[in-house]
């Protein structure tokens, strides 16, 4: 499986808002949902019947991107859910980077097998605000700077250590605070608030504000006590989309509907590199005949990266490259989770 595909999914991770929105209903018809609000053709659901992927990319316009997918799992969907808890298993077993679930509450040994690679020291060795290489806020920047002596013998190992502290705070202020107390990023000419990305985000989804409120509620409040039974928990991961790796921190919740539904969201409240604001959502859903599951998978992703004229004339191949790595996602949950 290509390296890439993980990190974009769970760097993290983008929102399939109008799965979870429509499926809060106790009984769903998931082949309606997949017509209605997707754009699947008889074709499409023939296919996805059969146990074929499909991926549709959504047309938004701006400094977001949609991809969405589906397919049928033959299996039950329990098993998914274990293995989605067990996120490093679930990474490793994809072949995609390190990744650690944090404790509660977490601790510096969390992150100990953080690593800088060469070319991520030298630029924070070049750190200032509004010109970084790696996604830092002004008070991150200025430790990188006062913290590390980059003459010495030892600067590497220092980096890391002020890397691990940094993520860990990170960690605990949003476990305070949720998105308000994470910051703004100043690696571009002006700051940019994380709630505000995260937020910009959740108000452009709005069949999720319509019909499904108390998940958006969750997702923008936390951490306020959520209006549903929710499972959750937060990791780091390092991996990549591009040539470049990026580390990344999440808060991946477990909702069941009132149905027999199940949702898994992925939640990226950091990225060093490329995106400012993304959720993914898992809907794990009952189709019409009661046999195995659908598999619907969808990514909602915030970037600079796609705004100004260079990026609206790269941006289809943009597009195509996340549904493609959709359809490898999905392909691979669907072979590894077939019976023998």
């Amino acid at each position: 499986m290509r390296t890439s595909v993980i990190a974009l999914i769970g760097c993290s991770v983008a929102l399939l808002v109008t799965i979870a929105a429509v499926a809060q209903a106790p009984s769903v018809d998931t082949e309606r949902v997949l017509t209605e609000r997707f754009g699947f053709s008889a074709t499409d659901l023939a296919q996805v019947r059969a146990g074929q992927t499909v991926t549709k990319t959504a047309p938004i316009e701006g400094p977001e991107l949609a991809v969405f997918g589906a397919v049928r799992i033959p299996d039950d969907k329990e098993r998914l859910v274990r293995w989605i808890r067990d996120i490093e298993g679930f990474r490793k077993a994809a072949d995609v980077g390190v990744s650690r679930k944090l404790q509660v509450p977490p601790a510096i040994n969390d992150f100990g097998d953080l690593s800088l690679n060469a070319d991520e020291l030298a630029a924070l060795q070049k750190c200032k605000p509004g010109d970084c290489g790696l996604r830092l806020g002004d008070r991150g920047i200025a430790r990188f700077q006062t913290d590390v002596d980059w003459s010495a013998a030892d600067a590497g190992r220092r980096a890391n250590l002020v890397a691990r502290q940094l993520l860990l705070s990170y960690t605990e202020a949003y476990l305070r605070g949720g998105d308000g107390a994470l910051g703004a990023a100043h690696d571009e000419r002006e700051p940019r608030r994380v709630a505000d990305d995260f937020h910009a985000l959740l108000q452009n989804a709005t069949n999720l504000n319509a019909l499904a409120s108390p998940l958006a509620t969750y997702l923008e409040r936390y951490p306020a006590a959520p209006s549903v039974p929710i499972e959750g928990f937060l990791y780091w991961a390092k991996g990549g989309v591009g040539p470049e790796p990026s580390i990344t921190l999440h808060h991946l919740v477990i909702q069941r509907d009132q149905g027999s539904g199940i949702f898994i969201a992925d939640k990226q409240l950091y990225a060093s590199r490329y995106v400012d604001a993304s959720l993914l959502m898992l809907w794990l859903a009952p189709p019409p005949d009661g046999r195995g599951y659908y598999l619907l998978a969808g990514l909602r992703a915030r970037s600079t990266m796609l705004e100004g004229f260079t990026a609206r004339m790269f941006r289809g191949k943009i597009e195509e490259e996340s549904r493609s790595y959709i359809q490898i996602y999905l392909d691979w949950l669907r072979k590894s989770l077939s019976p023998a």
